[in-house]
């Protein structure tokens, strides 16, 4: 779907009457309206988009209305959720205020008075941050082993660790940095057979080239210079349990072969040891490099690779399943504040969408920061703002796109996405130029009279009073 400034409203409403009355009413200028008929779908949308404003009917066919709104602000805290009833029967209405509900409508309505309620809803939540009521990030979420994830991908892996708990084989994990390869090696040794005994980490990437090797297999008294006592290594200290060996790719040609004959052999001798010392412990292995292409060019062994590469599992960057962040966002903040000793914030929408929209190249990790920069500095207000986000995330979410497009099971309206698309650009370039039509027709790199006979076009057309700044109000040559 299109990003744009516009309020955006989920309307979830089976009958077509109500419906066509709720479009007249709300789909104008200040908000853009995304119409869906079943509760199934509703609650597909707002895995993927957080909108602004919820309407949802209390009475569909397929899922209660007041779960579409528990599912609505245990993703987004700050949404605005509305329900529709049918009758002035107190019970289905008090119920959805205490499901988190700001308001309800009672069909037979008029369109004016639609719009007012809908205003009013809006203006509660933005003068009263305060008064909304933190949803923890452990309400109703799918996880694993503290590991946060709703995603088709993520629950993907989490079957696959459910699935690999009691086998003893090695494992592989690869993605991007940030991504969370540490805490996907803990969840498969939590769950694992293993689990009452140790799971030692050790990064080979930051300990040097002459030490790994003592790291890995320990010493003897006198083995080399410094080594003042005999030091047991990170194998035996996993014994009966797991070895993590992180940045697996940046292990010297010399120490894979030794690692290689101890997964063979399942013993090994210290440095400066004769003595064989048998162990039993899983391998999971990982890295941010391309093992195969580094196979490929001789940069790691063909077989300990294969040795490794038992169970694959490859994590997905942050920008491939943002439906993860909302949850991911509360959890950070939940733990932030508690580290600080505060009452929990909450995420406005505005900020929300920024969390949701940028590229996170640093994918989880910082996610992380950013949350927990926006904790330190926010002082005592109560929700975070565009502001209180680092410059990088808020330069990155300024694109147009959302960078995930969500097309519905029942599909939509090419001509009138685009069209819509096309409208805003339209709008927000007259905002910026103070509704000079030529000046915004240079912003968009369109002749003058190709923008004229576009906003001749404009479904619905521009009105003279619909900008209070006078950016399209009395648009100017």
């Amino acid at each position: 779907m299109v990003r744009s400034q516009r309020k955006q409203i989920l309307v979830v409403e089976n009958k077509s009457e109500e419906a066509n009355l709720l479009v007249q009413a709300l789909n104008n200028d200040e908000y853009e309206m995304h119409l869906v008929s079943s509760g199934k779908d509703a609650v597909e949308q707002l895995r993927h988009t957080p909108f602004d404003i919820l309407i949802t009917d209390l009475q569909l066919p397929d899922i209660d209305g007041n779960e579409i709104i528990r599912e609505a602000l245990a993703r987004y805290s700050e949404i605005v959720s509305i329900a529709i009833a049918r009758s002035e029967n107190a019970g289905p209405i008090v119920e959805a205020v205490r499901n988190g509900a700001s308001d309800c409508i009672i069909f037979p309505l008029e369109s004016d008075q639609l719009y007012r309620i809908v205003r009013k809803a809006v203006g509660r939540r933005n003068r009263h941050h305060q008064n909304a009521a933190p949803v923890r990030a452990d309400q109703g979420q799918r996880v694993i082993a503290n590991m946060i994830g709703e995603s088709k991908a993520m629950q993907e892996i989490f079957e696959l660790i459910r699935s690999i708990g009691k086998s003893n084989s090695s494992v592989l994990i690869t993605g991007e940095t940030g991504t969370g390869k540490e805490l996907i090696a803990q969840a498969i040794h939590d769950t694992s057979t293993r689990r009452d005994h140790k799971i030692v980490n050790i990064n080979c990437g930051a300990i040097p080239e002459n030490l790994l090797e003592s790291e890995f297999f320990g010493h003897t008294k006198g083995a080399f210079t410094g080594a003042y006592q005999t030091r047991i290594g990170r194998f035996e200290q996993a014994h009966n349990g797991t070895l993590f060996l992180d940045e697996i790719g940046n292990m010297s040609p010399s120490l894979q072969v030794k690692l290689l004959r101890v997964l063979q052999e399942r013993e090994f001798e210290r440095v400066g040891g004769s003595e064989k010392i048998k162990v039993d412990v899983r391998i999971i292995a990982a890295t941010s490099a391309n093992l195969s292409e580094m196979v490929e060019r001789k940069e790691f062994r063909m077989d300990l690779y294969y040795r490794l590469n038992v169970v694959y599992i490859e994590m997905p960057p942050l920008r491939e399943r943002r439906q993860d962040i909302p949850r991911l966002a509360q959890h950070f903040v939940a733990k932030y504040c508690d580290l600080a000793e505060i009452e929990h914030k909450t995420i406005t929408q505005e900020a929300m969408k920024m969390l949701m929209n940028c590229n996170w190249l640093g994918n989880v990790r910082q996610l992380e920061n950013a949350i927990e920069r926006a904790i330190a500095i926010m002082g005592t207000r109560t929700a975070i703002l565009p502001s209180d986000l680092p410059q990088e995330v808020q330069k990155s979410s300024t694109n147009l796109f959302l960078s995930e497009i969500y097309i519905p099971d029942e599909g939509l309206d090419f001509n009138t996405q685009v069209s819509a698309f096309e409208r805003q650009l339209i709008l927000e370039s007259l905002k910026k130029t103070g509704g000079s039509r030529c000046e915004a027709a240079k912003l968009l790199q369109l002749k003058r009279t190709t923008l004229g006979e576009k906003l001749k076009r404009l479904n619905p057309p521009v009105q003279k009073t619909q900008t209070p700044k006078a950016a399209v109000a009395g648009v100017t040559g």
